[in-house]
């Protein structure tokens, strides 16, 4: 938080913590646990990469490498000694990945966090320079392998073509445009909210020195407008906050009635939704409302948007007369407006006439204003809680219909140590979750029990897992699906290189047979009379 200074005679605040070294803060504190959650999910992904003997030239980078994250996380370098140690690793691993598989393989996504990285805990200029780097390296090795001059370390990877070089350099270069772009408008948006706040909070300090001197006088008042308030914040049920804001009103302030009144869906009718004491009751049972713009105050409030005030309700010629209400003597009509949309009207009448002087006046329309922050938020949040509810069972049925089929076709399980523990040895069984979904589970079998610290490490790394299983998932699913789409283009042009019927068909025949290792493929043509 800025720390400021006041003046006595109320100039600019002094801030002793600019916004600039807030962000800068920020980046230094996330360092730490960025790189204990690097070491995690980088010791889930040595331990398999080490186990599959993939090469000495890739083993040797992915030790050197983390055993660089772990002298870089626990040895307190300065912060840019850090960082840069940090870009170093990940430019590595995209290098080792890139000379292995190519670029139809993963290493450009470590190329792609690079970037992120550079430009989120550096500066902007930093992305750009490591986007220049990412795409001389795409140039500099394409050149090599395309020309024969270098091998890729894995014969097993997909061949790439020269424009799948020029694809890759070209994506990375829209999306670390998109990525620098972003991050960019994202601190400044960062900066200009914290300037705000700390506008915001000078006025507050102006505001409350300037009513020290007026405090005495309303004290009771403003502890009943703080109760509305409180009420109308910590309700997020709208007919619950409506009745219990006009119970308050009538309770705190001593009027003899009040009442809530929303606009229809038409825009034509003001409907009653509470209101207090037996008149309260019994209008609200008949389904009581008032037409916008008719002769009533509450119409006019909200047909006009303003305030409606009758200080003397006899001497007031737009006025509803209720029977229910006979000791009326002075009455005052709030309109409930959010930005351009009204919402209603807050109505409240008192047995005494002018009860409604210009602080009470102040007051009650402040409140109101309240009301309508509440209904809104209140309204937005049953949106918003709704559409989380559809979300999250969208993504419990998507995971559910990605790995069920995925789990039924392939046994995915892994085990290491002795099996033939005794039965009753400690065993600690913990869900792999995916959005609240269990898709697998981790069993361990020591012979002491589980301590609490070693469960939440297990949580921890259970949590990575998944997320790390998704992410294979989704590379593979995309291979799979670039395959395809690679095979149909083939298909697909040495059809339409042929112009002759026997020449498609034995084009199209020959092609499915070859790319699907069938042991026989027919074509025929037939129309059905």
């Amino acid at each position: 938080m800025n720390q400021k200074q006041i003046s006595p005679q109320g100039s600019v605040p002094s801030v002793t913590i600019t916004t600039e070294n807030v962000y800068k803060n920020w980046r230094e504190n996330f360092v730490r646990p960025m790189l204990i959650g690097a070491l995690i999910l980088g010791l889930v992904a040595l331990i398999p990469a080490l186990l599959t003997n993939q090469g000495l030239i890739q083993n040797t980078v992915f030790i050197t490498s983390y055993l660089l994250l772990i002298v870089v996380t626990f040895v307190h370098f300065p912060y840019w000694v850090r960082m840069g140690a940090f870009l170093v690793i990940i430019f590595g691993l995209g290098m080792n990945e890139l000379i292995t598989t190519g670029i139809l393989g993963d290493g450009i996504f470590f190329f792609l966090a690079l970037i992120v990285f550079a430009t989120m805990m550096f500066s902007i200029q930093a992305g750009f320079v490591t986007t220049a780097i990412s795409l001389l390296t795409f140039g500099i090795l394409g050149w090599f392998v395309q020309t024969s001059q270098f091998r890729l370390l894995n014969s097993l990877a997909t061949p790439a073509q020269t424009s799948d070089w020029f694809s890759a350099s070209a994506t990375t270069l829209l999306i670390s445009i998109t990525i620098i772009i972003g991050l960019r408008q994202l601190q400044i948006t960062f900066t200009e909210a914290q300037k705000k706040a700390d506008h915001t909070l000078h006025d507050l300090e102006l505001e409350r020195g300037s009513l020290e001197g007026r405090v005495e006088a309303r004290t009771q008042q403003l502890k009943a407008v703080n109760e509305v308030g409180r009420a109308s914040s910590a309700i997020l049920d709208p007919e619950e906050l409506i009745e219990r804001v006009v119970n308050l009103i009538t309770s705190q302030f001593g009027y003899y009635y009040a009442a809530l009144f929303l606009v229809d869906e038409k825009g034509e009718q003001a409907e009653l939704h509470s209101a207090t004491g037996d008149a309260g009751r019994v209008l609200k049972e008949n389904k009581h409302h008032l037409r916008i713009g008719g002769n009533s105050m509450v119409g006019m409030a909200i047909s006009t948007r303003e305030a409606r005030i009758a200080l003397d309700v006899g001497a007031e010629p737009i006025r509803f007369e209720n029977p229910l209400l006979p000791y009326t003597r002075s009455e005052i009509a709030l309109p409930l407006s959010i930005g351009d949309r009204i919402l209603g009207a807050l109505d409240v009448q008192s047995t005494k006439a002018g009860a409604f002087g210009p602080q009470e006046i102040e007051t009650l329309q402040g409140m109101a204003n309240q009301v309508s922050t509440a209904l809104e938020n209140a309204r937005l949040f049953q949106t918003i809680q709704n559409n989380l509810r559809e979300m999250q069972a969208l993504q419990r049925q998507y995971v559910l219909e990605s790995w069920k089929p995925l789990s039924n076709k392939e046994d995915l399980q892994y085990m290491i140590g002795d099996e033939d523990l005794p039965a009753d040895s400690p065993q600690l069984d913990i869900p792999i979750s995916l959005r609240d979904e269990i898709i697998g589970q981790i069993t361990l079998v020591g012979d002491t029990e589980w301590t609490p610290e070693q469960r939440n490490l297990i949580d921890a790394v259970a949590t990575q897992a998944a997320l790390a299983l998704e992410n294979a998932r989704l590379v593979e699913e995309s291979q799979s699906s670039a395959v395809r789409e690679h095979i149909l283009a083939e298909i697909t042009g040495k059809i339409w290189s042929s112009s002759t019927l026997d020449g498609i068909l034995q084009v199209a025949v020959h092609e499915l047979g070859q790319a699907l290792d069938a042991s026989e493929a027919t074509i025929e043509l037939k129309v059905e009379e």
